[in-house]
């Protein structure tokens, strides 16, 4: 056997380097230039050495620019042969066999992608000591960012030839492969949206195409190294996988071009079993995300479903004109081929929304349950951007208390059965996660906008439980040390830095809000916090450094006497409390002239002032004695008739509208609108 039937043949290799070695080249260049280039480089040169965890903080957009691009580039051109049919004929004409041929020009392209890597992470080694570098990392940073990188590559170049061999056009076979490497992410996001708007309390309704959403960029390593190189680098498991999905490829490679025709060079996919599945791709795209933007645009289902048609047809159209290389498609079989591919992308989009699957109604049995959570903050004990920490991370949201579980299916029961909607704006909506740990390890979760008309019973068995409380006022951090508390109250601030006196403020909060009625959590009485008492929780990496901290704040509610007392024998309520000293004037109206038939019949407090004003109804006083009733008997400010609305304008410059109602009114106020 001569060389030339070698799977290593030396021919090739020489004609690869001097046609394409200018991609090595580029490569080595580009990473020695955001690598070690940077070492040195610092807008002040007398800053000292920063140490950093990866080597990926380094002009990390800058590697990520070219670990994306140069290995797909080298997939393009080393293979570009296979995509026009003079080259094919070309070389596969010679004395070859196709698996030979194809291992030469593998082999050249990862030999001119994994050399830079490597140079670029020696040269690192070698300039790590050097005086001037700004930077201190370990040794052990250096390999890990030589695999990391080297994997990465890898695998891009891999699949790059992969879709090369799928496809016979460079140009298609490069919008392929970015659209494929992002195309998992933006499908996700388009299911995530299609469900949150036809399947009631969908868990995920509040999730958009989200890139930097760490849970879907594991499904995309173009999304995690554009967005998340510099911050979270690839974990050993996901390099795993890359590398075995690398592996994968190479073997279907060898597999599918021995198949592939010589002839299929020009042709815009190069096998024909792979048309079906290429035309329900793009039509699924095309329907999800015109049938998401006419539901959105317009909600109403005759628009909706229009949607969902146009996009098919452009879909299908737009795949075919790519297949046939030409506009002119129509035939009496695509009629029928698109009614087919329309029914079932149709049936594929509709079945998991439709009542066969019982998602809506499914609520487990108190058997199955071992833990349930409620409340809005569920999101925070597992985050998904992936790039911060919260003071709930760690914590397990779950409650085991058998009652707690039991009210919360009830009302979960209820929401089902009725199935309110979060369309009125004549009640008062709360957002409500519902999420059940089952005995078999699985979570059921769900969300819902949940009226408080209609279902008080349900709500205020919930918000009367001790696990709700310390869930939704999150008494939790409490049990945290903490070196200061403050007591806040719009302009006015007042630390308590004493040990004592913070365990002590603790514990009556804590006691206050598990004594709260359900009442004075939904403020039906509609009078305002005195204060706020603000807190800090410190939150750690798992290196045990603090990285950030996070202020809560634990509402002084006008009902809370015992808070009340302390903070008057402590002396903090005189420093806190808002008084007639700090009002420069407060101008009243009645509101008992607007109804229906009112012209411009506002819902603003300003625009009602103003209203009263034109029709000389509003009444100004400074007068200390009447601003003190005032700051004593107000409300929340709301449109009712027959209640009168103040404006306050403080001395600091800005307002703020309040409520009385006629029982609170004293002589002095009313005869100011006489």
């Amino acid at each position: 056997m001569t060389r030339s039937h070698y799977y290593f043949n030396s021919s090739i290799f020489r004609q690869n380097f001097r046609q394409h070695g200018w991609i090595g080249i580029i490569y080595a260049l580009g990473l020695l230039f955001a690598l070690p280039l940077q070492l040195f480089m610092s807008n002040n040169p007398d800053a000292k050495p920063q140490e950093i965890d990866h080597l990926f903080r380094i002009a990390g957009s800058v590697q990520a620019l070219f670990i994306i691009t140069i290995p797909v580039a080298a997939g393009l051109f080393l293979f570009r042969y296979l995509q026009a049919k003079s080259p094919a004929d070309l070389w596969h004409s010679l004395p070859l066999r196709r698996e030979h041929l194809f291992t030469a020009h593998l082999t050249s392209g990862l030999t001119l992608l994994l050399l830079p890597v490597w140079l670029t992470a020696g040269v690192v080694a070698v300039v790590k000591p050097w005086s001037g570098n700004f930077y201190i990392f370990q040794g052990a940073d250096i390999w890990q960012w030589c695999i990391t990188v080297s994997i990465l590559t890898l695998f891009l170049f891999c699949f790059s030839v992969f879709v090369g061999i799928c496809t016979g056009q460079s140009i298609l076979q490069g919008i392929i492969i970015y659209i494929l490497l992002i195309l998992p992410v933006v499908l996700i996001s388009l299911i995530n949206s299609h469900f949150a708007m036809y399947l009631y309390g969908y868990a995920n309704a509040n999730t958009n195409v989200n890139f930097r959403d760490s849970s879907l960029q594991m499904w995309s390593p173009f999304v995690h190294i554009v967005y998340y190189f510099t911050v979270k680098p690839f974990t050993n498991t996901e390099l795993w996988i890359y590398g075995v999905l690398a592996l994968l490829f190479i073997g279907l490679c060898y597999l599918l071009y021995r198949k592939r025709n010589t002839e299929k060079a020009g042709q815009a996919i190069a096998f024909g079993y792979f048309n079906p599945l290429f035309k329900a791709g793009v039509m699924l795209c095309a329907m999800l995300i015109a049938g998401n933007y006419f539901a959105q645009m317009k909600h109403q289902m005759g628009w909706v479903i229009s949607g969902y048609a146009i996009g098919a047809i452009i879909g299908y159209v737009a795949a075919e004109m790519i297949v046939r290389k030409t506009w002119q498609i129509m035939t009496r079989k695509m009629v029928a081929e698109f009614a087919v591919y329309a029914v079932m992308i149709g049936l594929l989009l509709y079945i998991p929304v439709s009542s066969v699957t019982g998602y809506e109604a499914r609520v487990p049995s108190g058997d199955k349950i071992s833990g349930v959570y409620m409340g809005a903050n569920y999101r925070l004990y597992t985050p998904t951007d992936g790039l911060h920490t919260t003071p709930y991370m760690g914590q397990n949201p779950f409650s085991d208390d058998k009652d707690y579980i039991e009210t919360v299916r009830k009302l979960h029961q209820t929401v089902v059965a009725v199935r309110p909607e979060h369309t009125s704006q004549q009640y008062v909506y709360e957002y409500f996660t519902l999420a059940y740990q089952l005995e078999n390890g699985h979570k059921l979760v769900r969300e819902y906008w949940i009226p408080n008309k209609g279902f008080e019973s349900e709500l205020k068995a919930v918000k009367d439980t001790e696990a709700y409380k310390y869930e939704k006022y999150n008494l939790a951090f409490l049990d945290r040390e903490m070196d200061l508390m403050w007591i806040t109250n719009r302009n006015k601030r007042v630390a308590i830095s004493d040990p004592g006196e913070i365990l002590e403020l603790k514990e009556i909060i804590k006691r206050e809000i598990l004594n709260m009625s359900y009442e004075v959590q939904i403020d039906k009485d509609g009078k305002p916090d005195v204060a706020n008492i603000e807190t800090e929780v410190k939150v750690k990496e798992d290196s045990n450094q603090v990285s950030s901290s996070y202020g809560y704040y634990y509402p002084w509610k006008s009902s809370f006497h015992e808070l009340e007392k302390w903070m008057n024998e402590k002396g903090y309520a005189d420093k806190i409390r808002i008084t007639a000293e700090d009002i420069q004037s407060a101008e009243i109206i009645k509101d008992d002239y607007m109804d229906e038939q009112t012209p411009k019949n506002p819902t603003s407090p300003e625009q009602r002032v103003v209203l009263a004003r034109e029709k000389n109804r509003t009444a100004v006083t400074k007068d200390k004695t009447l601003l003190t009733d005032i700051l004593d008997h107000h409300f929340h400010y709301g449109v009712e008739n027959g209640n009168y609305i103040v404006k306050l304008m403080y001395k600091e410059g800005y307002s703020d509208f309040v409520m009385l109602k006629e029982s609170d009114m004293t002589p002095e106020l009313k005869a100011l609108l006489k």
